[in-house]
């Protein structure tokens, strides 16, 4: 495919304009700056000749220079899958940042494949045993459902979230895919020991965009452990578990991407495309034919207000909702579970059975 070639003009913030004398290339198209290298994705156009990029490289974004020229193949921007990616931390692209070799893999569009036809969503009610007691009575999960865990800073989302790794892999139920959204560098490496430690990184595969990273990559993360899951499920055919750490930075990503696009914004400061932006990840998460995407979540609750409109669009796609209380923590009491906050659509009669419904609304009375 023939190279396009552009200059860059405008450069403001982590969002550049880049004019293409001879085409444009299409939007999610991935271009790179000839003297820096440093990785842009198309994200709008402005004018016949004019497009709008955003940062995914991992340089200082001071280093590029207004006039550099990109160049473009006309490639959507893709992350690098193979059966190896298990057992490995990677980066949105799928190169790996572990330090150690791999073998690179076929590279598989972010935003999916429209046609697929082997995507169809099929309800199940068989009911995933977590091991934690509060969970499995109170909020019973299915196989294929998006579960979120609310609550604000230090009452222990990332430590739920690391025993159902754990709890998940020793009952040999599938695999696990981890997207680390915008949190912090020393959570991301605690878990990938923690996992080496306890024996079973070799199920799980990692994908970081930490918030040192621009918005772009934060916002993009989440898209290649989507497609990392549909890989692993089709691929592979195992029921996996993507787990989401933290869906709340992935909506604040694509805040910053507004702003620093000059969109107008909405409610709060948040895009106006946030439900949008929203359903882009989760609507990606859904069963195939044989096997499931179960989808489990952490969600941070600014100031512990649940209205936020991010936690509101996070909430509508979810089919059970985790509130970890800080009064509950305060007391030493783990997972902080308010169990009078906390749903899911699971805890039927119709699902569960009549003495199982039975018991969960006498311990909830």
């Amino acid at each position: 495919m023939k190279n396009i070639h552009g200059t860059i003009t405008t450069i403001k913030g982590g969002a550049v304009e880049i004019v293409f004398e001879e085409g444009l290339p299409a939007i999610h198209t991935l271009l790179k700056s000839k003297k820096h290298k440093a990785l842009f994705e198309v994200v709008e156009r402005k004018n016949p000749k004019t497009v709008r990029a955003i940062a995914l490289s991992h340089l200082d974004l001071e280093k590029v220079e207004r006039n550099e020229q990109v160049v473009s193949n006309n490639e959507e921007i893709a992350v690098l899958l193979s059966k190896d990616i298990l057992g490995r931390m990677f980066d949105l692209f799928g190169n790996p940042i572990d330090g150690n070799p791999f073998e690179s893999g076929t590279p598989f569009p972010l935003y999916g494949n429209e046609n697929k036809e082997t995507d169809t969503i099929v309800p199940g009610n068989k009911i995933l045993e977590t091991g934690i007691k509060v969970i499995d009575l109170l909020t019973p999960f299915r196989l294929g459902d998006k579960i979120g865990f609310f609550g604000g800073a230090g009452v222990g989302k990332t430590i739920l979230i690391t025993e159902l790794i754990h709890n998940i892999a020793l009952k040999k139920m599938g695999y696990s895919i981890f997207a680390g959204v915008g949190e912090r560098i020393r959570e991301g490496n605690d878990l990938y020991h923690t996992l080496e430690t306890l024996d079973i990184l070799k199920n799980t595969a990692l994908y970081f965009g930490e918030m040192d990273k621009s918005p772009g990559v934060r916002a993009r993360v989440g898209l290649s452990s989507v497609a990392a899951a549909e890989f692993l499920r089709d691929e592979m055919g195992k029921d996996i578990f993507l787990f989401i750490d933290n869906i709340f930075r992935y909506a604040m990503a694509g805040m910053e991407i507004g702003a620093i696009l000059g969109k107008v914004p909405s409610e709060l400061g948040y895009q106006a495309t946030l439900d949008q932006d929203m359903a882009l990840l989760q609507e990606r998460i859904r069963a195939g034919k044989k096997n499931t995407i179960t989808s489990l979540q952490a969600v941070y609750v600014p100031a512990d207000d649940v209205t936020d409109p991010a936690v509101v669009s996070i909430l509508s796609h979810l089919d059970a909702s985790l509130v970890l209380a800080r009064n509950v923590a305060e007391k030493g009491i783990y997972p902080a579970v308010d169990v009078l906050r906390s749903h899911s659509l699971a805890l039927d009669k119709e699902i569960i059975g009549e003495r199982h419904f039975k018991i969960a609304s006498e311990v909830e009375a």
